[in-house]
């Protein structure tokens, strides 16, 4: 796996270099000699971690790390000072804009496990941020489909055809409101997940028929239709089918009249 970056910021070479040493190892460890140099830096990768000196021309330590909370807010950022620059340290903590401070000379080993500390917050809140943003998007994906559903739905129940859904059982799915008055069933829970052929009476040789016309375009014949009150009518009707993932050509609706 690629290394995590991390950023440090001194306007002292010397200072760079030997933090450069201490995290080449581990991370990809960036560099730049002031605060405009960092930010954009900043801007061209993905950095988990900013070091920065206090004490730098230009733009302070603390003034950087406000610019990167605004460009880059879930970065993680260590203020290094000295000991005269503890109160502008305890500030920039306390406005957000730093999550530690150590005191040069700092520790080296306190200093990587703070940045190892860091770099772990920062995952988890690239993480959390990412399953936030998929959330959202699925649950925009969700609500396209419900309201696609929802139109689809309006169009078939407006309709003046009766319309009958079955699944690959052809179990009934669903009978829009037209359809349920030329059955004569009030509501769908009556006839809900029976099988088709108890209401439409297709023999075998009807089935091929009208698998035949479908195939030429003549969609409408007539079809025997067993009403809710025992009667059977004789109704204009038409076969849908739909393409499966085989290419097998699946009855999944039935339009009468």
């Amino acid at each position: 796996m690629d290394k995590q970056a991390i950023l440090c910021v001194d306007d002292e070479q010397d200072i760079l270099d030997s933090l450069y040493d201490t995290f080449m190892g581990v991370y990809d460890v960036k560099t730049a000699v002031n605060g405009v140099e960092a930010l954009n830096i900043l801007q061209e990768n993905e950095i988990a971690v900013v070091i920065s000196d206090q004490r730098m021309p230009i733009m302070t330590g603390a003034m950087l790390l406000q610019e990167v909370t605004k460009v880059k807010p879930r970065c993680k950022k260590v203020l290094l000072t000295g000991y005269s620059d503890i109160d502008a340290a305890v500030d920039a903590i306390n406005k957000g804009a730093v999550n530690k401070y150590v005191q040069k000379p700092w520790d080296e080993h306190e200093l990587i496990e703070t940045v190892g500390h860091l770099v772990k917050m920062y995952n988890a809140d690239e993480f959390m941020h990412k399953m936030l943003e998929d959330s959202k998007k699925i649950k925009t994906k969700i609500d396209s489909w419900k309201y696609q559903a929802d139109l689809l739905e309006q169009f078939i129940d407006s309709c003046h055809m009766g319309i009958c859904v079955v699944d690959a059982s052809e179990n009934i799915l669903s009978v829009n409101k037209t359809g349920l008055r030329l059955l004569k069933y009030v509501s769908i829970d009556a006839i809900k997940d029976k099988k088709m052929d108890t209401i439409f009476q297709i023999t075998a040789e009807k089935r091929q028929m009208f698998r035949e016309l479908y195939e030429k375009g003549t969609f409408y014949q007539m079809l025997d239709v067993k009403q809710a009150d025992g009667n059977v009518s004789g109704m204009q009707a038409s076969l849908t089918y739909v393409t499966d993932e085989k290419g097998v050509k699946q009855l999944r609706g039935i339009l009468f009249n």
